[in-house]
C-alpha cells in the first residue's frame, strides 16, 4: 500500500459512501417504523392523499358532531366533513370500526377530513396529510356518537338517533330531560 495513496483514498471514499447510505437507510427505516407503530406525529404521511379508489367510508358523521362540508350536504351519509383540526380526523377514524385510513386537506377553501376503508387511491398531493387508523395523538380514545351523558338505562345512539327514525329521532327516547338536540349531537365540536 506504500505509494498507493490513490487506492487508499478511493477505498476511504467507498467506506464513507457505504456508511452514509447505511445511515440514510437507517433513518428511513426508523421513520417507517414510527409510522407503522403509530407514533404521533411521525406516523403522518405528509403530501399524501387517498382518493375514492381507497374505498370511501360513507357513514353517519353527524353523530360525531359533523354539521357542514359533508358529501352532498348530508352528514348522515358522508365520507367527509369540515374539521377544525387534524385531530378530528384521527378521533373519528379511531371510532369507526371500518375506518383504515384518514385524510386531512383542503377542499373548496375549507379544511376537511375524509375516511377510507383502504389505501388503493394513494397519490402525492401537495398540502394533504394522511394516516393509518393507528396514527393518532397519545392518549386519544374513540368517541361515542351523540352526547355520552344521555346514554343511560339501555338507551344509546342507535336506538334513539339512527336516521331511520326520521329528523327527530325515536320519540320513545325523549322526555322533559332528554331530547334529540341534546342527545344526538356531541357536546364538543369536531
Amino acid at each position: 500500500l506504500k505509494g498507493d495513496s490513490g487506492g487508499v483514498v478511493a477505498m476511504s471514499r467507498q467506506i464513507e459512501r457505504h456508511w452514509t447510505s447505511t445511515a440514510a437507510a437507517a433513518l428511513a427505516l426508523a421513520a417507517s417504523v414510527a409510522r407503522a407503530a403509530g407514533e404521533w406525529p411521525a406516523c403522518q404521511e405528509q403530501n399524501t392523499v387517498i382518493r375514492n379508489a381507497g374505498r370511501a367510508l360513507f357513514t353517519n358523521m353527524q353523530g360525531f358532531g359533523a354539521t357542514v362540508g359533508c358529501f352532498q350536504d348530508d352528514c348522515q351519509n358522508s365520507d367527509k366533513f369540515v374539521a377544525s383540526a387534524i385531530e378530528s380526523c384521527t378521533k373519528v377514524c379511531l371510532s369507526l370500526p371500518e375506518c383504515e385510513f384518514w385524510v386531512y386537506g383542503q377542499e373548496e377553501g375549507e379544511m376537511k377530513c375524509w375516511f377510507r376503508m383502504g389505501d388503493d387511491g394513494r397519490e402525492a398531493g401537495e398540502g394533504w396529510i394522511s394516516g393509518a387508523r393507528t396514527c393518532f395523538p397519545p392518549g386519544q380514545e374513540a368517541i361515542v356518537m351523540g352526547n355520552w351523558d344521555c346514554w343511560v338505562d339501555g338507551f344509546n345512539y342507535d336506538t334513539c338517533c339512527d336516521p331511520k327514525f326520521g329528523p327527530s329521532g325515536n320519540s320513545q327516547c325523549w322526555d322533559g330531560v332528554f331530547n334529540y338536540d341534546r342527545c344526538c349531537f356531541p357536546k364538543d365540536e369536531l
